[in-house]
């Protein structure tokens, strides 16, 4: 990815630091071949042929190789890959390449520990979908979706915004589902701070000023580029992380007087692709992670989000939540992830609710 007015290949000579800090290559990427039929449906053979899916019988379209040549960004992303091989992941098959060292097979996903170094966690890439979370629940059930492995889809039909709100997803975006750790920071209520710490880190390693909106929304300004969610089910924590690429919602789309203006990377002169970006960050995030929880002992993710979050000592409307609609001036944050906010003279502490920015 590059950006105007800078130079252009800062982002990317900071994901390479990134990369070899690590030690390890890129990680496989595989495309969900055959689809994911919906539990109660069949899939149709129309759709198994080639032929365009029954958008009423499929989780998951099924994703044939050449499809993503002609989607915005993808066509790019696609051209970078040497080829794929069938394999299989759990019980579900797949095709698979390794960007950096040729196609690979070998890899066994664990739904229960996360990936070794010597097997790093997927990326799954998928066709229009339900939503990128339906998919990873349905994948991470079968065996097929480690810890820090992620679900990559090119569209979405129902997907989830903040309190379950459906929003359009068209191709060019990135519309993803993380797996995270189900213990530590992300089995408590400080897990959507410590979420958006990461890819607020990730985010400013690749030259990107990604700010923070309390609670879990990704700023650049004053503009939302992206949302984040975590949702647990049956033991699987998964974050549901929504970037706008090259296109955001319009805003009639957007809840009056509740949310920012939205706003794409594009827009702001930021040219990425998603599996590129997508990659980059996940690898950022998954290294800070590490950085802060395996080796340094222990993690202080809120302090880490506090240093990216947005509007700290500026006059802000908060909308619903425990103290109602009313102005306040905000302070940081306390050590379980809450908002300090001072309104009327008195501290308060925000755990729900939504803050918009006064105008200066």
């Amino acid at each position: 990815m590059s950006r105007s007015n800078t130079q252009p290949d800062r982002t990317y000579a900071a994901s390479q630091s990134a990369a070899s800090r690590k030690g390890q290559g890129a990680p496989v990427v595989h495309l969900l071949r055959e689809g994911l039929p919906l539990p109660s449906a069949e899939p149709s053979s129309g759709a198994a042929t080639g032929q365009p899916a029954d958008d009423a019988r499929w989780m998951a379209d099924p994703l044939p190789p050449e499809v993503l040549r002609g989607l915005p960004g993808w066509n790019e992303d696609f051209a970078a890959l040497p080829g794929f091989v069938p394999t299989s992941l759990g019980s579900v098959p797949m095709l698979a390449t390794r960007p950096d060292s040729g196609p690979s097979v070998e890899f066994i996903a664990s739904s229960s520990q996360s990936a070794s170094a010597n097997a790093l966690p997927p990326v799954i890439v998928c066709g229009p979908c339900t939503s990128s979370l339906d998919v990873a629940h349905t994948l991470a059930a079968a065996g097929a979706l480690p810890e820090w492995g992620t679900v990559l889809a090119v569209s979405q039909r129902a997907g989830r915004g903040q309190l379950r709100r459906p929003w359009e997803s068209p191709p060019g975006n990135i519309y993803a589902a993380l797996r995270l750790p189900a213990a530590g920071v992300f089995a408590t209520e400080a897990a959507a701070i410590a979420l958006g710490c990461l890819f607020a880190e990730a985010f400013n390693a690749l030259g990107v000023p990604v700010q923070l909106k309390w609670p879990n929304d990704l700023l650049l300004g004053d503009a939302k580029v992206g949302g984040m969610l975590i949702e647990e089910k049956r033991g699987v924590v998964l974050a549901g992380i929504g970037i706008n690429v090259v296109s955001a919602p319009p805003p009639q789309a957007l809840r009056q007087g509740w949310a920012v203006p939205a706003a794409s990377l594009a827009d702001r002169g930021i040219s990425a692709t998603p599996l590129t970006l997508w990659r980059h960050l996940v690898e950022d995030s998954r290294f800070c992670y590490e950085a802060q929880v395996l080796r340094a002992g222990g993690a202080d993710f809120v302090s880490c989000a506090e240093k990216h979050l947005a509007w700290v000592g500026r006059g802000v409307v908060v909308h619903g939540g425990e103290v109602g609609d009313c102005p306040g001036r905000i302070l940081g944050l306390e050590p379980q992830g809450g908002l300090r906010i001072v309104i009327s003279g008195r501290e308060h502490i925000l755990r729900s609710g939504s803050i918009t920015p006064i105008p200066s």
